[in-house]
């Protein structure tokens, strides 16, 4: 009877678990935060693409096939991008595990699971919206663009096949999903580090521009931590684009090693 009761127990906190995770990740997706990630993603595209939309209205040509594509692989090269991605990523979950702490939610619901199962609920929920942002919010902009531009578009001419442009793009979307988790990521440990939901925010920031500094004034050779060669991979780097992602998740699993331990000690009393 003993073994029945303990094996039920097992089985409910497993349930929950899950449930936490699931929520979680409901919580994050169904934000406002992922939300204004995804719109301010689609203004960066419309800002930084400003100079296209003025030459297009002095100018009746038709565009050449592919410039949807185009237009939105050119915005992710841009500097409104750089200065808006770190930002981005950090809105819709960074703060997530402040405000589960200072509004004394966490006590609900803590023991109900185990403590490992919690951390690794939010981290889970964080490394997803915070690349999601990037990547659902380019995959948008790509389908409006094509709804808009692909009609004054001219047609392949005889002979030419049409490029896997959209291929192309949702490669570089993927790449971008990495540092999105990344950025989110970062900003979720710096927040429960300080316990500071500005530093949620403000952190991510702040450490992209400091790597970007410290490559572009002092250590040039150091390309694998400047993060625009996480956006647009030179000739260096060993497997090109698949060697940025696995730099990033390395980067990642630090990021989550150092949150689990700092949950573990600002949870130890709960």
């Amino acid at each position: 009877m003993l073994r029945i009761r303990v094996h039920s127990s097992s089985n409910l906190r497993d349930g929950m678990a899950v449930h936490i995770l699931h929520s979680d990740i409901k919580r994050a997706i169904t934000s406002k935060g992922f939300l204004f990630g995804i719109i301010g993603m689609a203004l960066v595209i419309i800002l930084s693409s400003l100079d296209a939309f003025v030459m297009m209205s002095r100018r009746s040509l038709q565009l050449q096939n592919g410039y949807h594509a185009q237009l939105v692989m050119n915005a992710l090269s841009s500097d409104w991008f750089t200065l808006a991605l770190p930002i981005l990523c950090a809105l819709p979950f960074t703060a997530a595990f402040v405000d589960d702490i200072k509004s004394g939610y966490i006590k609900q619901y803590l023991h109900r699971t185990t403590l490992f199962k919690y951390i690794g609920g939010k981290l889970t929920a964080c490394a997803l919206s915070g690349g999601l942002v990037l990547f659902a919010g380019i995959v948008l902009c790509y389908v409006l663009a094509a709804l808009v531009f692909t009609p004054m578009e001219l047609a392949p001419g005889d002979g030419e096949t049409a490029q896997p442009l959209f291929a192309q793009l949702l490669l570089k979307a993927a790449t971008l999903f990495f540092s999105g988790a990344f950025w989110s990521l970062a900003g979720f440990t710096f927040a429960a580090l300080t316990m500071s939901k500005y530093m949620a925010y403000a952190s991510p920031f702040i450490v992209y521009y400091v790597l970007i500094i410290l490559n572009e004034r002092y250590f040039k050779e150091l390309y694998v931590l400047y993060p625009k060669e996480w956006l647009f991979p030179s000739q260096h780097w060993v497997m090109g684009g698949f060697g940025v992602i696995l730099l990033l998740t390395v980067l990642c699993a630090i990021l989550c090693l150092l949150f689990a331990i700092i949950a573990q000690r600002r949870l130890a009393n709960v």
